[in-house]
């Protein structure tokens, strides 16, 4: 083996034109690396191609001469497969290239992406492309970051998440149905990079939204990626001030950590974040909102397992939220956030929950001795299991192990270690206590929701939205269709109308059954078939094709999400415009709306038809009467001005549009929850 031969024969081509004799030509950012390992230069660190020149160096250092000669000799029968290709002859290297990477080792989408940008341009001005636009975009985004960036990217231009593995495809579809040129795309991109950036790493502490960002990144919700973007871009366009992005940005931390508190899941948050900026984009074009308004609202619109957690859900499982059961990064977050809103000398809670000097402490120890168990009482098995792993049962201590199974008052007292002396603001109610038990965990809760209440507040605006229509995704199990009109759905990006549900059932399987006439027949249901004796009231799809009409809205809205899980539609390949239907006659339509709504229309219609008398209304405007009369209800039902009990709140407590009783303005309460349903609907049967 002769070191200059392999140089000569393998590496080089001596007789090349251009500068660089090497003969393989790496992408930018890799060829300078490679460049120096072959010219003996001090080669660059963090680099992939120095890595690997390491480790073969390293392995191959290890055999001796006779390994070493067997795998020159194997390297030497490698044969390398050219293919000349002739553009002008109608070749398309990208379309070869997709073939032939389909059936090898798969590249990461984001290098496809960028070989497709690239392949379709001359050899000098995939130079400058990549120098303007690839390299800036890369400095932005770790190349293992790419594709999800891209994906999120593409989720907010098109209003669509689909699967990482589609993330090409969709790329070029994107880039077929756009008029501005690859390098406008490309301004797009970077500056959308720049926003991920920020979102990814907030590093100015000085810039109070990035600050909010940072808390937001404790969570680790990643799907919230596309809102925040939205919101990013709404800031870019001066549709949202830095106060009001701080704002937004609360907002969303709120919404979220509620939500973890309340135990709802995030199973829907890919969809959610996605469409939240359709919904603010419609507010905006229609109503004339204001950005801030508009997504405040989008976001108290949502309803079921989607909804914002208000002050009496929030409240009712705060207080046997098991704070030691979330997961790690949460309950360091939410301690963080207990100890530190607020004040001025900021404690580096995480930091040294991470490091172990600090740790958390369970005041109610999870190994009971007798003496705990006297001290709680006859009742201490129901508390200890109630309470055990609680918000109010859990505090912050360096001194955990000194601590382990002692009573509470050892714990209090301990010369120097004990919570009587501690200086953090989680163990001040502790410190004054003389016993623990299950009163002073419920009071303790109670102290803690309060300052939960002003970290994490609900969402307020003054801007009403009368928006009653939804656009659903087919895989929204959650939705109720009972009582609602489909008016269109969009099936593979075409738009049919529909007058109801039953209606859109049969039109997305007769579609889908024309698409593909075999898979749908190869289909096993209940609900479909060949045998028209088995079908209850049978629709005709196809010829000798049929499927039962006689089932109630959710069954076909189950039916439909069978069928496109069995064709393994994407979220976004159906979707229906729906329509609350409500009569106030009938009240099996009355949770088709909210029940601020539903408060509003009943009252209405009582105050102007005159079936209340002067008195009734004045009651209607005292608090006291209202919390007896209306489960939940906090505030007076009725007020003779929108202003009137708002206290310190931003937000109007009472529906703009008033109605008229006896000459005089008469505003309704917005202030209604779920729950107070029944007895609102009790009252009004009772006047009517």
């Amino acid at each position: 083996m002769n070191p200059r031969k392999i140089t000569d024969a393998y590496l080089t081509d001596v007789y090349a034109n251009s500068e660089k004799k090497l003969k393989l030509k790496l992408i930018q950012g890799d060829d300078e690396a490679y460049d120096r390992l072959i010219e003996n230069g001090t080669p660059i660190a963090n680099n992939n191609i120095t890595a690997n020149y390491n480790y073969f160096f390293k392995e191959i250092s290890k055999r001796n001469a006779l390994e070493i000669k067997g795998l020159y000799d194997a390297v030497m029968k490698l044969i390398i497969v050219n293919i000349s290709l002739k553009p002008q002859d109608g070749d398309d290297p990208q379309l070869i290239f997709e073939s032939l990477n389909s059936t090898g080792l798969g590249l990461d989408e984001s290098d496809k992406i960028r070989n497709y940008v690239l392949m379709g341009m001359p050899a000098a001005k995939q130079e400058t492309f990549y120098k303007k636009y690839w390299e800036p975009l890369e400095r932005l985004v770790s190349h293992n970051d790419m594709k999800t960036f891209i994906r999120y990217y593409l989720s907010v231009k098109t209003r669509d998440l689909f699967k990482e593995d589609r993330l090409y495809f969709r790329f070029k579809s994107f880039r077929m149905h756009q008029v501005c040129t690859i390098e406008e795309i490309f301004e797009d991109i970077l500056l959308f990079a720049g926003f991920y950036k920020t979102i990814r790493q907030p590093i100015n502490k000085k810039n109070s939204y990035e600050v909010v960002l940072a808390r937001i990144n404790k969570l680790e919700i990643k799907s919230c990626t596309p809102i925040l973007m939205e919101l990013f871009i709404a800031h870019e366009q001066n549709q949202l001030s830095d106060t009001e992005l701080t704002d937004a940005f609360h907002t969303l931390e709120s919404y979220m950590a509620r939500r973890i508190i309340c135990g709802f899941g995030t199973q829907y948050y890919n969809k959610l974040f996605v469409g939240l900026g359709a919904e603010i984009e419609k507010l905006l074009e229609k109503d004339g909102a204001a950005y801030l308004d508009a997504f405040k609202s989008a976001l108290l619109n949502k309803s079921g397992k989607s909804r914002f957690p208000n002050d009496h859900d929030f409240m009712d499982k705060f207080m046997t939220f098991e704070l030691y059961n979330a997961k790690a990064s949460v309950r360091k977050y939410l301690l963080e956030r207990f100890e530190n809103f607020g004040n001025r000398e900021m404690i580096a809670v995480e930091e040294q929950i991470s490091d172990g000097s600090l740790t958390i402490e369970h005041i109610m120890p999870q190994t009971l001795t007798e003496e705990w168990k006297v001290g709680l009482g006859e009742q201490w098995e129901l508390i200890y299991s109630k309470y055990i792993d609680t918000i109010g049962n859990l505090t912050l201590t360096a001194y955990n192990s000194d601590y382990s199974n002692l009573s509470f008052i050892k714990k209090k007292t301990l010369p120097e270690k004990g919570f009587e002396t501690s200086k953090l603001r989680l163990n001040e109610y502790v410190k004054n206590c003389e016993s623990w038990g299950e009163s002073e965990i419920l009071e303790r809760a109670r102290q803690l929701y309060k300052l939960a209440e002003q970290i994490w507040p609900m969402a307020e605006t003054d801007y009403e939205s009368q928006e009653e229509d939804n656009w659903i995704c087919w895989d929204d199990e959650d939705y109720d269709f009972t009582n609602k009109t489909i008016l269109k759905i969009v099936l593979m990006g075409d738009e049919l109308q529909t007058e109801n549900i039953t209606d859109a059932y049969r039109k997305i399987n007769v579609t889908v059954y024309n698409m593909d006439p075999a898979g749908y027949v190869a289909m096993e249901n209940s609900w479909s078939g060949t045998d028209v004796r088995r079908i209850r009231s049978p629709y005709e799809i196809g010829p000798s094709v049929y499927i039962t009409t006689n089932l109630n809205s959710q069954s076909k809205a189950a039916a439909i999400r069978e069928l496109c899980e069995y064709f393994k539609f994407d979220s976004s390949d159906l979707r229906y415009l729906v329509k609350a239907t409500f009569d106030i006659n009938n009240e099996a339509t009355y949770d088709a709306v909210t029940a601020g709504q539903l408060a509003y229309r009943l009252i209405e219609k009582l105050l102007t038809e005159d079936k209340l008398t002067e008195q009734e209304v004045e009651q209607l405007k005292e608090k006291e009467f209202c919390r007896k009369m209306f489960y939940k209800v906090v505030y007076p039902v009725l007020a003779n001005n929108r202003e009137d009990n708002r206290g310190k709140s931003k937000k109007c407590r009472y529906y703009s549009k008033p109605i008229q009783f006896r000459g005089k303005n008469i505003y309704i309460s917005t202030e209604w929850f779920d729950e107070s349903r029944k007895d609102l609907v009790e009252w009004y049967k009772r006047h009517t």
